[in-house]
């Protein structure tokens, strides 16, 4: 049955976390990963120049700051922050994409000397499509 003794010596023997209701893990791991992700996000933005990885670069170091206090003001100030940053580099990301090579050439005005400098729309070259289809001209 129920052993409420087990209980008791699952909690002595478990390490403790550190405030596991404020945020998931310890300080070092945290600032590993905004380490790793600040120089990450910085190196991709010398690279590519796209201004998500820069407002990234910023936000996810910008989560230490919960560690200041353990207020929960303070706590959800941070998140609000920390959601206007996510949703602008999100916003970001779809304003600033490259361009496809097809809405390049929906951009750029057809002219009418390209078409037949292709030699795509000369006469002889519809015989010699319709001779190779096994079809005869007359």
């Amino acid at each position: 049955m129920f052993n409420p003794d087990f209980l008791l010596t699952i909690s002595t023997t478990t390490p403790e976390i550190e405030n596991a209701n404020l945020f998931p893990f310890p300080f070092g791991l945290h600032l590993m990963f905004c380490a790793m992700a600040l120089i990450f996000f910085a190196w991709r933005f010398s690279e590519q120049k796209k201004p998500f990885q820069i407002i990234f670069a910023i936000a996810i170091p910008l989560s230490l700051t919960i560690w200041l206090s353990k207020s929960k003001p303070w706590f959800y100030i941070i998140g609000l922050v920390e959601l206007l940053l996510i949703l602008a580099a999100l916003v970001t990301c779809f304003i600033f994409r490259d361009k496809t090579p097809e809405e390049d050439d929906a951009e750029t005005p057809d002219d009418e000397d390209g078409d037949a400098a292709d030699g795509d729309s000369s006469p002889e070259n519809e015989e010699n499509s319709e001779s190779e289809d096994g079809a005869e001209n007359k």
